[in-house]
């Protein structure tokens, strides 16, 4: 695979300026802010903290645990569990904000 796409077949190149353009006139900070408002919101913040906590705890009886370690068996389950109405409604804020950014 050329390293011009990224593993999921996104064109690198392409993320990587809309990725920055909405650093630099600040989408990304106000996006980020509303994931973290409403994933706190529906629970799922302190759910996973918790369950971090505890295999953390598991894993002290047996050496310990690294933190890309925990990311690496956690992270999966994360990731399915974000409520779809929080996946839904910043999916259409990022849609409408390319819209807005790039003539298809």
């Amino acid at each position: 695979m050329p390293s011009s796409v990224l593993k999921d077949g996104r064109n690198a190149q392409l993320y990587a300026q809309v990725r920055r353009r909405m650093i630099e006139n600040g989408d990304w900070d106000r996006i980020s802010s509303r994931l973290a408002r409403e994933l706190n919101e529906s629970g799922w913040i302190d759910r996973f903290r918790d369950l971090s906590k505890e295999t953390a705890r598991r894993a002290d009886t047996t050496g310990g645990i690294s933190v890309e370690a925990l990311m690496t068996e956690l992270g999966p389950q994360a990731q399915d569990e974000v409520p779809s109405a929080v996946r839904q409604d910043v999916i259409g804020v990022l849609r409408k904000l390319l819209e807005r950014q790039i003539e298809f």
